[in-house]
């Protein structure tokens, strides 16, 4: 016995001490990553401090640096930045007759001589900084014309509108495009005179047209391909936010066309994507130029994002109030969501219209040509209304949910004050959107990781939102440069670190609980069971957080960014599930010497913004009685009526007016209940008579039929039925007919005039004033009814 216990003892020690070993090894872990964190920053620091003494030592510009794989001297660079050259007088005399610029910006003038030069090179320049003049220029003062590869068809109707309202000849090939457009286009192509100068296509249209490639390359051959632009160039690298496989495919072009100059543009491409898009290309040692990725004049700002309602009536009243008559953007998660909000938006008093991918080809371009002419006020729109949209009046961007990236984020917000002139750029924060994103990018390379960084720029607290953006865009940033311009620079409210631990804990103690029972959890069920909602299983043995649920969510979400919890997805036929799991460093906090901190606001502000998630719709229930009552099979799912957008333009008080002067009843129908199969044996019955038509039920149910003595619908015409039984149903269908009567009356006016008859245009309020027999079910009554007529039916054929 004392060996035996001795050996229990030395067990249970040796499992303590493998457990201790875990937890140092986690640690030790840990400790590399930041380790390989810091020593990457530094080496980014040293790189740029080296690269800022070189410029200052070449020029007085601070705020442009050029970094490339093809070795250029300083001097060669500032040659480069000279009008010395053939083409310069030409360049100048377009950019002030033609584009009536006054002045190049910053690396402007040094790429274009670049690219006239039969260079290769990378752009990488801010959103509104004029990457398009780089190579529209160019075209212009060149032979032949310039191929311009663009991801997005709005961005290539942007500039088509554009260079046309200058008079410069351009075309686009698309899937859109007309048999003829493309027919002209294709003809043009080996003109001598090319009746155009630049030509825009999408990736897809080289991938996979062969006439398109036939054609560019006899005008390869005849000297008239001058260059080849690449639009938007990180959607090449598998690594970069907006990824396109199509792009992937451009690198024949540089192997078909050796002696052709490329360039790429884009504003949103850190060091090692364009090393990835040089050899995609088919490049060899291009030069990259590179500005600050730093727009002065935007003010970004994280609000937390409220309920449905109250988000839309906050941005309405953004529009309305310090936006009035002002142009600006509202990006969506989906395309339901643009089509939803522009129609809330629009319910409130503000010209708006959609745009996605699904819409009509012509739509779109509507919708962009209104918008641009300020026709219309916002757009409401995916990422499909991105990359390229170049109206320089735009004041605000307001994001309804955040981007999948802070790459996108940049690429989307960058839309607003392209004329240098103050604008907002606005982005809602919330839980639930964390996890919707997260199905949508589970299949990409590093979606997961992007979608991280764009929560951690969210949830930040403390730290300017310039300095994040630099230390993403691998920039050096001083703080003090922001000049209030985010909101966490100009906020006043007091910081705070708060210890966690004990609420990490408590987290990973109802995940562990969960797991015991072989159960996964979603966040919001992770949110309920802490905070004592929910299943009893779920809160069994554990503590209830004193947390509001905004700071619960905020503790949930800083535990999956530090890693201490993980996400799981199950996939479905139709949908993807996304789960929370303890993550890699759960078992650090089964130490008690291990703490955990974050940053808070001290206070949380009682604004609009902070109201707590919307609860689920409380359900009507007196309609829930009346579909079981009167259906004989599981309540589907009660939806309102999908109405259309109304017209902008149409006053709201002129049309509320006109449905209260409105008198049309809403014809409704109810459909009869299916027949319910008796449990009890069947007696044997006779088959009826082949010429007796087969019983139905009657419907009593019509509204505008006036009521009768005899039973429509009966088995036939000539039975006859008890005085008294006619009588009862009778008055059953004048029940039913004053009962529908006064739906008509409510719902004409709650909702006005409905778009379609039948019960699904007369909704919740209607219902909720509709009484019903408390004793006996309708279906019952009915039922009941009918079995008497039927027996005295039988009777008398008897």
């Amino acid at each position: 016995m004392d060996g035996l216990g001795q050996t229990n003892g030395v067990q249970a020690e040796l499992d303590c001490v493998e457990a201790e070993l875990e937890l140092v090894e986690l640690q030790i872990a840990e400790l590399h990553e930041k380790k390989t964190e810091l020593s990457s920053r530094k080496n980014a620091l040293l790189c740029k401090l080296e690269e800022a003494c070189v410029a200052a030592s070449a020029s007085s510009s601070s705020s442009q640096s050029s970094r490339g794989g093809s070795e250029l001297s300083k001097d060669e660079m500032q040659h480069y930045d000279g009008t010395d050259f053939p083409w310069s007088k030409d360049v100048n005399h377009h950019l002030k007759d033609s584009f009536h610029i006054s002045k190049f910006r910053p690396l402007q003038l040094t790429a274009i001589n670049l690219t006239m030069s039969a260079k290769d090179l990378f752009l990488v320049m801010p959103t509104g900084r004029g990457k398009s003049l780089c190579y529209q220029l160019p075209a212009i003062c060149s032979d032949g014309f310039t191929l311009v590869v663009t991801p997005l068809v709005s961005l290539m109707e942007d500039q088509i509108m554009y260079l046309k309202s200058i008079d410069v000849a351009a075309e686009m090939l698309n899937a859109s495009s007309s048999k003829n457009q493309s027919k002209s286009v294709l003809a043009g192509m080996i003109d001598r005179n090319p009746p155009f100068k630049l030509l825009y296509v999408t990736p897809e249209k080289i991938a996979k047209s062969k006439m398109f490639m036939s054609r560019l390359e006899k005008a390869y051959k005849a000297n008239l391909l001058s260059r080849i632009a690449v639009d938007e160039v990180h959607c090449c690298s598998q690594w970069g936010h907006d990824f396109r496989p199509d792009y992937k495919l451009l690198g024949i072009l540089k192997r078909q066309f050796p002696t052709v100059p490329m360039i790429g543009l884009t504003a949103t491409a850190t060091s090692g994507i364009l090393k990835d898009c040089e050899k995609i290309l088919c490049l060899q040692k291009p030069i990259s130029l590179t500005t600050s990725f730093n727009r002065s004049n935007l003010y970004y700002e994280v609000r937390a994002k409220a309920s449905c309602n109250v988000l839309i009536d906050d941005i309405a009243s953004l529009i309305k109030g310090r936006y009035k008559d002002q142009s600006g953007i509202v990006y969506v998660f989906s395309q339901k969501d643009a089509e939803s909000v522009s129609y809330e938006l629009q319910q409130r008093g503000i010209v708006t219209a959609p745009y996605h991918a699904n819409l009509n080809p012509d739509d779109k371009s509507c919708t962009h040509r209104k918008w641009t002419a300020g026709e219309i006020q916002v757009v409401v729109a995916t990422v499909a209304f991105g990359m390229g949209i170049d109206k320089p009046d735009v004041r605000f961007v307001i994001h309804h949910t955040i981007s999948k990236s802070v790459e996108n984020y940049y690429q989307e917000s960058g839309r607003a004050g392209r004329d240098d002139l103050p604008a907002d750029c606005i982005v809602y924060f919330g839980f639930a959107d964390i996890f919707r994103i997260s199905t949508m990018v589970v299949m990409e390379n590093v979606g997961q990781q992007k979608l991280n960084q764009m929560v951690a720029y969210c949830q930040n607290v403390d730290r300017c939102r310039r300095s994040l953006l630099a230390v993403h865009f691998d920039e050096v940033w001083d703080q003090k440069l922001c000049d209030q311009m985010c909101d966490t620079c100009r906020s006043e409210t007091d910081i705070i670190t708060v210890d966690i631990t004990e609420h990490a804990r408590q987290v990973v103690e109802i995940l562990e609980l969960a797991a015991s029972a072989n159960e996964k959890l979603t966040p919001l069920k992770l949110v309920e069971a802490w905070m004592g909602k929910g299943p009893a299983k779920h809160r069994k043995s554990t503590e209830t957080t004193t947390l509001s649920r905004r700071q619960a969510e905020d503790v949930i979400v800083h535990l999956l960014l530090q890693g201490y919890l993980r996400e799981d997805f199950s996939f479905t036929p139709y949908t993807t599930h996304f789960y929370l799991m303890l993550g890699r460093k759960a078992p650090l906090l089964k130490s008690q010497t291990h703490t955990l901190s974050m940053k808070m606001r001290s206070a949380y502000s009682q604004s609009s913004a902070d109201v707590a998630p919307p609860s689920e719709e409380i359900t009507d229930a007196v309609f829930h009685s009346f579909v079981k009552e009167n259906s004989q099979s599981k309540p589907k799912e009660f939806q309102a009526p999908k109405h259309p957008p109304r017209n902008p333009n149409v006053n709201r008080a002129d049309e509320t007016d006109n449905r209260t002067r409105r008198a049309v009843e809403v014809n409704v129908e109810i459909k009869t209940p299916a027949k319910r199969k008796s449990a009890t044996p069947q007696r044997a019955r006779k088959k009826p008579h082949a010429n007796v038509t087969p019983p139905l039920v009657p419907s009593p149910f019509i509204v505008d039929d006036p009521p009768a003595r005899t039973v429509p619908g009966s088995p036939s015409q000539a039975s006859f039925i008890s005085e008294t039984a006619a009588e009862e149903l009778c008055d059953l269908r004048n029940y039913y007919r004053n009962q529908l009567r006064r739906i008509n009356y409510i719902s004409q006016e709650y909702l006005g005039q409905p778009d379609e008859s039948g019960l699904l245009a007369c909704i919740r309020q209607p219902l909720k004033s509709l009484r019903l027999p408390r004793r006996t079910a309708i279906t019952q009554t009915a039922r009941s009814l009918w079995t008497r007529v039927s027996g005295r039916r039988k009777l008398l054929r008897r």
